[in-house]
């Protein structure tokens, strides 16, 4: 009976790196022994070590391994979330809390589904959170319309797309707070 050998590769690291709109920074490390078989791997991030700022903090977002070539992995946003613990402490008893979530169409095709945390600084009619309800949900169609996903995705970790949502959304009534709790690309 002839023994045969199993031969294993060694593995080595592959260094993952971050898309063009994190300035390609490096995100860590990945063990593997294959090229291909890296690739569709996923690696979750706290949002603060990626963009260098400590207010992010709260958030984490996922890549996705799309891309490797001499030890290096690149990867793309799949994700990004605010943390559970985060949105707990954002939330008082005495404000209306809004929760939105719909799927809108990027520029250059890609399917995301926004979710939204919206809170008014007081009690409210049903009626005027409608049309904050309304009103963001108008605005996110227009922008995900006008702006491709990695522009999107910019926006989303530099907090610029809450900071204009916001803006548009306390001329109909004060907020406390205007967030984009959670994106997904499917």
């Amino acid at each position: 009976m002839a023994e045969t050998q199993i031969l294993k590769k060694k593995k080595k690291w592959f260094t993952v790196i971050a898309g063009p709109e994190f300035k390609n920074f490096e995100i860590g490390e990945t063990l593997g022994n294959e090229n291909a078989k890296l690739i569709g791997r996923t690696l979750e991030v706290n949002l603060a070590n990626v963009t260098q700022d400590p207010k992010s903090q709260n958030i984490k977002i996922k890549f996705k391994i799309i891309n490797v070539k001499d030890n290096q992995a690149d990867a793309d946003v799949i994700s990004y979330e605010m943390l559970s613990t985060y949105i707990k402490r954002l939330i008082k008893p005495a404000k209306e809390k809004m929760d939105d979530s719909f799927i809108y169409k990027t520029k250059d095709d890609i399917n995301v589904k926004i979710k939204t945390l919206i809170l008014t600084k007081a009690k409210t009619k049903h009626s005027i959170l409608s049309s904050i309800r309304h009103k963001s949900r108008e605005y996110l169609q227009d922008y995900c319309k006008k702006s491709e996903y990695k522009t999107l995705i910019a926006d989303l970790a530099f907090h610029n797309l809450q900071k204009e949502l916001k803006t548009i959304l306390k001329k109909i009534y004060p907020l406390s707070v205007c967030e984009v709790r959670k994106m997904e690309r499917f």
